[in-house]
């Protein structure tokens, strides 16, 4: 089994470090994009651990740019020689829940199953309009920062709504950034990306297209069939705009032989099994201790996993919002 972590960071070097020393295993692999606002210097430490991505996108939160440097992420690995069977999206905060052995066993079992999150677009339970991608959305940081809200309010005031059916022909999905798919669905993605690009084109106006473009494409397309859920742990607090920073007092939920996501995993949908846990940084690290001690205690590896399967009714799931 290999495996190709994709890990997209702007800041905390140490713990990055530390995140990909924890998950160096004989069969895995570092490919790190470092946004372009950052200093490259400051993550050298990582050399020759880690390939870095050598197009850097200067990224803003819920815009297209978080999608072009995934792409560049994905294109990266999948130019590796040899290839992988699993492509892992991270991000610099994250951190694995269990050893490398027991998630290289993990995805050993589940070889054919895509673990990204989707459900029906709208949502308004947990903040996904239709607006998002019927409006414009206007990207969230320098220049137009300061201006970003009432310019954005005017446009959507005086243009008419983006007649999304012309690009998008299938159904409208959306769900976490965070994703663990096979070598066959990153080929896939990058092979719609290049022959039909007016799909991206059209992403560039949306909100948190990061939370739609590889959804949309994986949901109407051959891999759907084995679409399961996000193995990434985030808590939001309810009424909070972002997932919260994980403390000693989480650590129970780490503790037992299955680890479930969070009952406010800011999604519908069950709470499932899952490998990985996101926000941490540098200063975590007796956190991050303990949930060493945990996983290497853990024995044997994965037992009582849950069963996990595609979502064969998940069509179903997702025209009722139930997903």
């Amino acid at each position: 089994m290999r495996i190709a972590y994709l890990i997209l960071a702007h800041d905390q070097p140490a713990h990055l470090q530390r995140l990909v020393a924890r998950l160096s295993a004989p069969g895995a692999a570092f490919f790190v994009h470092i946004d372009a606002k950052s200093d490259l210097a400051a993550f050298a430490a990582l050399a020759p651990a880690v390939t870095f991505c050598k197009r850097r996108v200067n990224g803003a939160w819920g815009d297209i740019s978080l999608v072009k440097a995934t792409l560049e992420l994905m294109a990266c690995a999948a130019a590796a020689p040899g290839g992988f069977d699993r492509y892992v999206l991270l991000s610099g905060a994250c951190y694995p829940l269990y050893t490398p052995a027991d998630i290289e066993a993990f995805f050993e079992r589940h070889r054919s199953t895509e673990f990204i999150e989707t459900f029906a677009l709208p949502d308004t339970r947990y903040g996904k309009p239709l607006e998002r991608i019927t409006q414009v959305s206007i990207r969230k940081s320098k220049p137009l920062r300061r201006f970003r809200w009432p310019l954005q309010n005017f446009l959507n005031r005086v243009l008419p709504l983006r007649d999304y059916r012309k690009v998008l022909k299938g159904e409208l999905v959306t769900g976490s950034q965070w994703w663990c798919l096979s070598g066959d669905a990153v080929k896939y993605v990058l092979d719609v990306t290049a022959r039909a690009p007016q799909v991206y084109r059209f992403c560039k106006l949306v909100d948190c297209p990061d939370e739609f473009y590889f959804q949309y494409i994986l949901w109407n397309s051959p891999f759907r069939q084995n679409i399961s859920h996000s193995l990434t742990f985030t808590r939001w607090s309810p009424g909070k705009t972002g997932p919260d920073v994980l403390d000693a007092g989480y650590l129970p939920r780490f503790a037992g032989p299955v680890i479930h996501a969070s009952e406010f995993k800011n999604s519908p949908g069950e709470r499932r099994q899952v490998l990985f846990a996101r926000k941490f940084s540098a200063a975590s690290a007796p956190v991050l201790d303990a949930i060493d001690a945990m996983a290497a205690g853990r024995q044997p590896a994965m037992r009582g996993e849950e069963e996990i399967s595609s979502k064969k009714s998940a069509l179903t799931k997702v025209k009722n919002g139930t997903n």
